[in-house]
C-alpha cells in the first residue's frame, strides 16, 4: 500500500468508524465519507470485506474445532487460556473473552490479539509497545496486564483483565447520574490518567469506549494500543505507525496538536478528557464533524472555537463548570490544564463550593464563593454575608463599622464553637453507622479541619479551647483510627491529635480539677496510642495508653461514676491489652500482661452491667472482650480458648436485630470468626475453619461492596484472605492429616486465595505505602505464592516472586523501627524460602533472637521460629533449647490435651 500519508490516514480513519457500525449501515457511510474520491472509496470497501471474510473464516474455524474435537488441547488455545467469543474489533486487532484453561484455577480474561488482514510488522511492534506500557502500570482504574506472550503462529497476543461494563456515558446515562455524581465518577478517570502520566505514557485515544465502568460504579481505563512512552531512554519509542504516517486517534477526541501532526504531550490527553466531560455533562460532542477530510479537521477541530456546554442532559451547567470544560478544550497546549491531576482538582473545587482556577475570580467571585460554602456556619454566627457579596465597597464600609463587628466576635466564636461540636459528633456519629460513608467523612474532615485551626488562632477562651481540643481528637479520630470507620490519613490524623493534647495539656496545668480537660487529655492520649499502634509504632503507643489509663482510671475511681466513664476507663485498658499481646499484629507478644489488662476491663464492663443491664453498648463490649480474651489464650491453648470465642459470637448475636446490622457491629461480628478459626486451624480443624471463614468473608465483602474507599473494610477483607490461606497450607503439609482432603487441590486453593490475598495487600500499600505491617505481610505472601506455585510444577516465574519477598522482607527487618512481627515474617521468610539456595539461615537467627527477646520469651510461636532458624543453621542443640523452652509457656499436657500445631511442631524439633 504506497500511499499518501494522508491517503493511508483517511483509509484507517473511514475504516474504524466503519467496523463500529453495524454491517447494514456501513456501505452508506463509507460513501459519504469518501465524497466520490473512488479510488478511496475501493480502498476502504476492500479492506472492509477482507475484514468481514477473515472473520467468517475464523468463526468457522472455531466452530468446527468445537464440534469436531473436545480435546482440550485441540480447541482454540493462547498460552493457558481457551477463547470463548469476540468482544470487539478495532483497527489493531481483536479482543476476546477467554478463560484459564491449564486446571491451575479459574479466571476470565480479555485477550488482544492481532488477526486483522491489515496486520503487519507495524501492528506487532505496537501491540508488543502496549505490552510493554501495560507492564508498568498498577492503579484501580486502569485494566492490568495478567499476562502476555506469542501463539502457536508466532503472533504476540496480551491478557489483560475482563473488565465487564459500560462505556462511561451510558453508564452516567442509564442510571440517570446526578451532576455531582458524573463529575465524581470523572474525576477518578482524571486519577487514571494521572497515574499514567506519572509513569510516563500518554494514552492518545481517550474516548467513551476505552473507559468502562462497572456494575460498582467503577471506572477502568482501557486499550493503551495508540500510548505513547515519553522516557527519552527508550529510543525508537514513537511507533514506526506513526513515522509513516498512521496518525492513530478517534477524530471527535482529538487535540489539536494530534490533528495537525504535532508532537505529543500529556496536554493531549487533557484535551481529551475535556471533551469527555464536556459529552457527560452535555450528551453531544463539542465540534460536529461531518466528512472527516483533513481539511474539515483542521478547520473545525484546531480554529473552530467549541459550542458552550448549554443545559443538555437536563443537568445544570453553571458558569464555573462551563470554565473548567472550556479550559480543557483550549487550542494551545500550554492554555489548557497542565495534568490532569489540575483537571481533577478543579473539579474537586466545584464539588467543594470552592473557586475554581478556570475562572480569575474576582474578590466578589472568592467571597461569594466563600458565602455559599460556609452559608450555614455563617449564619448561625450571624455574619453579615451581604457585604462580603458587595465586594470592595462592602469591605471600606466594614472597615468603617469595625467596632461593632468586633462586639459580635464574641457571639460568634460561641456559634462556631456549636458548629464544631455538631459536625464532629452529631453528624460523624451518623454517618459511621452507615454504609458508604468514607467519602461523607473525608469532606467532613476538610471541611472541619479548615474551620477549627481559623477558630482557634490566637484565642484564650478556655471553653473554646477545651471544645476545639474536642473537635481535634474527634477529627483525628475519623482521619486514621483503625478501631473506628476512618479514611487513611495516618499522618494527619497524629497533626490533629498533637493540637488536641497540646491545648488540653496547657488547659490542666491551669484548671487541674477540671473532669472534662482531664477526660479530653485521656481521650487524646489514647486516640494518639491507638494510631500508634495501627501504624505499627508499638513501642511509642504503649506509654501514651498508659497515660490515658491512669487518667481515666482517676475518673471512674468513684462509686458513683457514670456508664461513660466506666467504658472509657474499661476500653483503655482492652486497648493496652491488644498492644501488649494481640496476635498477628505488631504487639509486644506479652501474653500474660495482655490477658490481665483484658480481665481488668472485664471487671469494669461488669460495673458498667450492673448500672445498666441492658445497655447496648456494655453488651458489646463484654462480647468483644471475650472475643479477645480467646484470641490471647489461643497462643497458648487454642482448643482451651473456644469457649471464650464461642461467648463472644453468642454475645453478640444476642444484641437485638437493629443493633447486630451496625457497621461497627457488624465488623465485629466477621472479626470474632477470625479468632475462632485461627484456633480451628490450630488444632487441625480445617473444614469446620473453613466454613466459618466463608461466613466471615461474606460480612467482610458485603461491608466493602458498600464502601469501596474504606481501607478498614479492605484491612479485613485481607485478614480474612490470610487465614483462609493458612489453613489451606497447613492442611496441605499434612500437620494435621484431614480425612477427603487432597493436597493438590489444598495448594491449588491456597495458590488462589494468596493471589487475592496479593491484590488486596497491593491496594493496601498504595493507600499506606509505607506501612511496615503490610509490606512484610506482602513480603511473606510472596514466598508462599512461589512455594505454591512449585508445589504444583508451576516453576516460571516463581523464582522472582519468591525473590522479591524476600527482598521486601529483608528490607523491613533492616529498618531501625522494625516491629516484633515484621522480624518474624523476615525469619520464617530466610528459611522457608526455595529454592534452598535463596535462605539466609544465620541471618533468620539474628532476627529470630531479637523478637524473643522483646516478647520477653513469653510468645511460644516465636520460640518455635527460633528453634526452626537454629536447626536451619545447624545449631541443633540450641534449637532444642529454644523448643524445650516454648513448651514450658504450652499447659501442662494431660490425658485431655488436645494437641495444637505449635506444640506439636516444638516437640519434633526436641529430636
Amino acid at each position: 500500500m504506497s500511499f499518501p500519508s494522508e491517503m493511508l490516514q483517511r483509509i484507517e480513519l473511514i475504516f474504524n468508524e466503519a467496523l463500529a457500525v453495524p454491517e447494514g449501515d456501513r456501505q452508506s457511510l463509507i460513501e459519504a465519507r469518501c465524497q466520490g474520491d473512488a479510488k478511496l472509496l475501493v480502498e476502504v470497501s476492500t479492506l472492509l470485506d477482507a475484514c468481514v471474510a477473515e472473520e467468517i473464516v475464523a468463526a468457522a474455524r472455531l466452530q468446527q474445532t468445537r464440534d469436531i474435537r473436545a480435546n482440550d488441547a485441540e480447541r482454540i488455545r493462547v498460552g493457558a487460556y481457551e477463547i470463548d467469543r469476540l468482544i470487539g474489533r478495532g483497527g489493531m486487532g481483536a479482543v476476546y473473552l477467554a478463560h484459564r484453561a491449564d486446571g491451575n484455577f479459574e479466571q476470565q480474561v480479555a485477550i488482544k490479539l492481532i488477526d486483522l488482514p491489515l496486520a503487519t510488522d507495524l501492528f506487532r511492534e505496537r501491540l508488543r509497545m502496549e505490552r510493554q506500557i501495560l507492564a508498568g502500570l498498577n492503579h484501580p482504574y486502569i485494566a492490568r496486564l495478567i499476562d502476555g506472550g506469542v501463539t502457536t503462529d508466532g503472533e504476540p497476543f496480551l491478557v489483560m483483565e475482563y473488565v465487564d461494563g459500560t462505556p462511561i456515558n451510558r453508564f452516567c446515562d442509564e442510571n440517570a447520574l446526578s451532576l455531582a455524581q458524573r463529575l465524581l465518577l470523572f474525576r477518578n478517570v482524571c486519577e487514571a490518567v494521572q497515574f499514567a502520566h506519572q509513569n510516563l505514557v500518554i494514552h492518545r485515544d481517550l474516548k467513551p469506549d476505552n473507559i468502562f465502568v462497572t456494575a460498582e460504579g467503577t471506572p477502568r481505563l482501557l486499550d493503551f494500543g495508540t500510548a505513547k512512552l515519553l522516557s527519552p531512554s527508550r529510543p525508537g519509542s514513537e511507533s514506526e505507525l506513526t513515522r509513516q504516517g498512521f496518525q492513530s486517534f478517534t477524530p471527535q477526541y482529538a487535540s489539536p496538536e494530534q490533528v495537525l501532526g504535532n508532537a505529543i504531550t500529556t496536554a493531549s490527553d487533557t484535551y481529551s478528557l475535556g471533551v469527555l466531560l464536556y459529552l457527560l455533562l452535555t450528551g453531544k460532542l463539542p465540534y460536529e464533524l461531518k466528512e472527516f477530510t483533513t481539511s474539515e479537521m483542521l478547520r473545525v477541530i484546531c480554529e473552530e472555537p467549541p459550542h458552550r456546554p448549554g443545559h443538555g442532559n437536563g443537568l445544570h451547567i453553571d458558569t464555573d463548570l462551563e470554565a473548567i470544560a472550556l479550559k480543557a478544550l483550549r487550542k494551545e497546549p500550554s492554555e489548557r490544564y497542565l495534568t490532569a491531576h489540575q483537571f481533577a482538582a478543579d473539579v474537586q473545587a466545584y464539588l467543594d463550593g470552592k473557586p475554581v482556577s478556570a475562572r480569575h475570580g474576582t474578590y466578589s467571585y472568592r467571597a461569594g464563593k466563600f458565602i455559599h460554602r460556609h452559608r450555614i456556619g455563617l449564619a448561625a454566627a450571624g455574619l453579615v454575608i451581604a457585604s462580603l457579596a458587595a465586594g470592595v465597597e462592602g469591605v471600606l464600609w466594614q472597615a468603617k463599622v469595625a467596632n461593632a463587628e468586633r462586639r459580635k466576635a464574641e457571639a460568634q466564636a460561641a456559634d462556631l464553637r456549636q458548629l464544631s461540636n455538631s459536625l464532629l459528633s452529631e453528624i460523624d456519629e451518623a454517618i459511621r453507622k452507615l454504609p458508604g460513608s468514607t467519602g461523607a467523612q473525608q469532606l467532613l474532615v476538610s471541611t472541619v479541619l479548615e474551620h477549627l485551626d481559623r477558630s482557634t488562632k490566637d484565642s484564650r477562651d478556655p471553653k473554646l479551647l477545651l471544645d476545639a481540643a474536642t473537635a481535634y481528637i474527634q477529627l483525628g479520630n475519623v482521619q486514621g483510627n483503625m478501631y473506628s470507620e476512618h479514611t487513611g490519613d495516618t499522618q494527619g490524623a497524629l497533626a490533629s491529635l498533637d493540637k488536641g493534647v497540646a491545648i488540653t495539656a496547657s488547659l490542666l496545668e491551669e484548671q487541674p480539677k477540671n473532669a472534662a480537660v482531664k477526660h479530653a487529655l485521656a481521650w487524646a492520649h489514647r486516640s494518639r496510642s491507638e494510631i500508634l499502634f495501627g501504624i505499627g509504632r508499638t513501642q511509642e503507643a504503649v506509654p501514651e495508653m498508659r497515660t490515658a489509663i491512669a487518667l481515666f482510671d482517676e475518673l471512674a475511681a468513684g462509686r458513683g461514676s457514670s456508664l461513660d466513664t466506666l467504658l472509657d476507663s474499661a476500653a483503655a485498658h482492652g486497648r493496652l491489652g491488644a498492644e501488649l499481646g494481640v496476635p498477628y499484629w505488631p504487639s509486644l507478644s506479652d501474653f500474660p500482661g495482655a490477658l490481665a489488662e483484658y480481665l481488668k476491663a472485664r471487671e469494669i464492663y461488669q460495673r458498667a452491667i450492673a448500672v445498666d443491664p441492658n445497655n447496648i453498648r456494655v453488651l458489646q463490649a463484654m462480647a468483644d472482650n471475650h472475643r479477645m480474651v480467646g484470641a490471647i489464650q489461643m497462643q497458648t491453648d487454642p482448643a482451651g480458648a473456644l469457649p471464650e470465642l464461642r461467648a463472644a459470637i453468642s454475645g453478640i448475636d444476642s444484641l437485638h436485630e437493629q443493633a447486630k446490622y451496625e457497621m461497627a457491629i457488624r465488623r465485629m461480628q466477621s472479626g470474632t470468626i477470625g479468632p475462632y478459626a485461627g484456633a480451628l486451624i490450630e488444632i487441625g480443624h480445617y473444614r469446620e475453619a473453613l466454613a466459618a471463614l466463608e461466613q466471615g468473608q461474606s460480612i467482610y465483602r458485603e461491608l466493602l461492596a458498600a464502601d469501596p474507599k474504606n481501607i478498614r473494610a479492605v484491612q479485613d477483607v485481607e485478614a480474612g484472605l490470610s487465614r483462609e490461606a493458612e489453613a489451606y497450607q497447613e492442611r496441605a503439609s499434612g500437620i494435621f492429616p484431614e480425612e477427603g482432603a487432597n493436597p493438590r487441590t489444598d495448594a491449588a486453593n491456597a495458590l488462589k486465595v494468596l493471589l487475592d490475598q496479593r491484590s488486596v495487600l497491593e491496594q493496601i500499600l498504595r493507600v499506606e505505602p509505607h506501612n511496615g505491617n503490610w509490606e512484610s505481610k506482602l513480603g511473606m505472601v510472596l514466598i508462599d505464592i512461589g512455594r505454591q506455585q512449585r508445589a504444583l510444577h508451576l516453576e516460571n516465574g516463581s523464582l522472582d516472586v519468591e525473590q522479591r519477598g524476600l527482598t521486601i522482607l529483608k528490607e523491613v527487618a533492616q529498618r531501625p523501627d522494625a516491629q516484633a512481627y515484621q522480624l518474624f515474617d523476615a525469619a520464617n521468610g530466610l528459611i522457608t524460602v526455595e529454592p534452598p539456595s535463596l535462605r539466609e539461615p544465620a541471618l533468620a537467627v539474628k532476627y529470630a533472637e531479637r523478637i524473643v527477646e522483646r516478647s520477653s520469651y513469653h510468645n511460644p510461636e516465636f520460640l518455635l521460629t527460633l528453634a526452626n532458624a537454629y536447626r536451619a543453621n545447624g545449631e541443633t542443640e540450641k534449637a532444642r533449647a529454644a523448643a524445650k523452652r516454648g513448651l514450658e509457656l504450652l499447659p501442662p499436657e494431660t490425658s485431655t490435651t488436645v494437641m495444637s500445631r505449635v506444640r506439636k511442631l516444638l516437640r519434633a524439633q526436641l529430636k
